[in-house]
């Protein structure tokens, strides 16, 4: 029984639309995501640069660390317009151009994030045993500073 070759090129033709359309719904998800991610890294840029000005006016305003402080803040606020302003695909290209440009400083900088990532995680660990203080040298220093507060 032979199959016609209308029916197997319309066969070929909806299963190209089908893979097509789910490449468009994939693409549009993850550019979603993408984007909500942005504006929650914006939010928490920008909640970072109100805590280094709100820290830096806890000193006298002719200080340097308030000096210090409110150049931090500044900073912070412009990389977060900068982050609010590009559009998602942008910013992988910009990424990717420097990561051409610099290889090494881009693997460099994949590195440490990684590191403080792990870091982090690691913190975020609930789980303690009693030989963690045996080896911990800071452990007794940080319950006695608890105990006279």
């Amino acid at each position: 029984m032979t199959i016609p070759t209308d029916s197997l090129k319309t066969a070929k033709n909806r299963a190209t639309d089908m893979a097509n359309d789910a490449k468009d719904q994939i693409a549009t998800s993850a550019r979603e995501q993408a984007e909500t991610a942005r504006d929650h890294t914006v939010e928490n840029v920008e909640n970072a640069a109100h805590a280094a000005e709100a820290a830096g006016q806890e000193f006298d305003s002719d200080s340097l660390q308030a000096a210090a402080l409110e150049q931090l803040g500044a900073q912070i606020n412009s990389v977060a317009a900068g982050l609010r302003n590009k559009p998602v695909d942008e910013m992988v290209d910009d990424v990717a151009v420097f990561a051409r440009k610099n290889p090494i400083l881009f693997l460099g900088g994949a590195a440490l994030i990684g590191f403080a990532a792990a870091r982090f995680l690691k913190s975020g660990e609930s789980t303690r045993n009693a030989n963690d203080d045996e080896t911990d040298p800071w452990s007794g220093h940080l319950q006695t500073l608890e105990a006279s507060q």
